[in-house]
């Protein structure tokens, strides 16, 4: 994600109306897609087949509810069934909104908690939500730190390509891009410029004197 896009997204926080409960520091700032991948429990390549309440939250559907989801792979955290129930999405306190449509494909970051139950993961406070976009896929697909990929436990033998795991960087060859790798870049870069721009000030002051 690109830093234009972490401060749009940093600024429409700013405005969204806060759930009871919700607060953030002072000092928080939104983080790349690659370093939540990292930090989720478990991530998948999935596809909402349904929306209901969340048990125990009855009082608060349609806006905080479970989803039935179709898993097309499993990227982080398996093994996992072909189909998965996550409650709680939506979040009865929560500040980044993760909410998904009955039909569309995500890659999800989740959690499991005590009684086992899937939830969403919202690292950083942020969305546990990703479009599966192939751009995000093939993002995903390159990320250091992720395990290999696997199939979803029971599921067809017969999946369209789309619909099942990405080439993993161990299987492909290609050189996997760590996490922060581009805010190195972008410094080495800021560095590179300020000393470049050091160095002819200097020559102008020589040239001057």
């Amino acid at each position: 994600m690109s830093s234009v896009s972490l401060l749009a997204f940093a600024a429409v926080l700013l405005f969204l109306p806060k759930s009871q409960g919700c607060s953030l520091t002072e000092d928080w700032r939104p983080v790349s897609y690659r370093q939540r991948l990292v930090q989720a429990e478990i991530v998948v390549h999935a596809k909402v087949l349904n929306k209901t309440e969340t048990p125990g939250y009855e009082d608060m559907w349609p806006h905080t509810y479970a989803g039935l989801f179709e898993v097309y792979c499993v990227l982080k955290g398996g093994p996992l069934q072909y189909n998965i129930t996550v409650v709680e999405i939506g979040g009865p306190t929560t500040c980044s909104r993760t909410e998904v449509d009955v039909g569309e494909e995500y890659i999800l970051l989740l959690t499991r908690k005590e009684d086992g139950v899937l939830a969403p993961h919202e690292v950083n406070t942020q969305t546990a939500v990703i479009p599966a976009t192939q751009d995000n896929l093939d993002m995903v697909a390159l990320t250091c730190g992720l395990q290999n990929f696997t199939l979803p436990l029971g599921s067809p033998g017969n999946l369209p390509e789309q619909r099942g795991c990405p080439t993993h960087p161990n299987e492909s060859g290609e050189q996997c891009v760590y996490v922060g790798m581009a805010s190195h870049v972008v410094m080495s870069t800021t560095l590179s410029l300020m000393a470049a721009l050091l160095s002819c000030a200097f020559g102008l002051l020589e040239v001057a004197l």
